[in-house]
Order: C-alpha cells, then structure tokens, then sequence
C-alpha cells in the first residue's frame, strides 16, 4: 500500500507544467525549456550539454533538471534516488553561493511543485522574497522568466517585480 502511495506521488510530481516560463538560454543550454517540459529526452539533452559545460551554475542547473525528470521516471525507488542527488547538486550550489538569486528561483521552482511528503518546501518564503528584492538587478532574460513564471505562483505575483 505504502509503495502504491508513493508511485502516485511521484507520478503526479511535475506531470503538468506549472506555468509557461519563457527561454533563458544559458551558454547555449535551454534550461528553462527543459524544466517546463515532460519529455525526459528533452531534459537527459540538457542534462548531457551540462555535463561537457564549464558554467559556474552547472551543478544548479544539474540539480533543478535531476529534481525535474525524477517525476518523469517509471521507479519510485529511481524516483526518489533521482531527487535527492538533485537535490544535494541544488543544494550544495547554494550554500556556495547563497546570493544568487538564479538559484533560489530554481529552487524556488521546484519547491512549489513538489508533492508536500517530500518535504521541500521550507525556504520557499525566502527565495520568493530575494526574488522580489533582488528582482531589478537580474539581467532581463531572466527577469522576463520570472515574470511569466509569476502568472501561475503562489508566492510570486507580477505585480511584486519591479524592474
């Protein structure tokens, strides 16, 4: 039973996209793209060119898309094991660098997505207020994700993003 609950859950995880995010294209990479799509070889595509990439956000984008495609996969043990090595990658990225607002809107991303058992959701709050505080400073393809990412959040409103 407790198995058949789990592979609901993260079946459900990230089956339907939660808003129509434009494309901030990073070093050539889609990342955005790929977190809004549910197709697992558009994700693997970008998880590959992040792989070859020497961007300094790459264990952020890693950790975001890993977090991403493990609602995609068929094994809740796989499901699981995916997210949480996400996770850590996200995570890590971070605590390195705890200003960047970029991260936190990934993180914040996923936080808002994710079924409450996984419990991932305590800094939600947090990373939405760095956004809205730092939001004018970002450079304007990201702003403009933000801003249509918005539309659809809980914690984000356009309304609250001043450029």
């Amino acid at each position: 039973m407790k198995t058949n609950f789990l592979f609901y859950f993260f079946f459900i995880l990230f089956q339907c996209s939660h808003a129509e995010y434009s494309i901030a294209v990073a070093g050539g990479l889609e990342i955005y793209s790929a977190l809004q799509s549910n197709d697992t070889s558009v994700i693997r595509t970008q998880l590959d060119a992040l792989d070859k990439s020497s961007l300094k956000e790459k264990d952020a984008y890693t950790g975001a898309l890993m977090m991403k495609m493990s609602g995609l996969l068929k094994s809740g043990m796989e499901k699981l094991s995916v997210f949480k090595k996400g996770r850590v990658k996200l995570e890590q990225s971070i605590k390195i660098d705890s200003l960047n607002v970029e991260y936190r809107f990934l993180r914040l991303l996923i936080q808002e997505n994710v079924p409450d058992f996984l419990n991932y959701h305590s800094k939600k709050v947090e990373d939405a207020g760095m956004i809205k505080a730092s939001f004018s400073k970002l450079n304007p393809d990201l702003q403009e994700t933000i801003i249509n990412y918005s539309k659809n959040s809980k914690l984000l409103k356009p309304e609250d993003l001043h450029k």
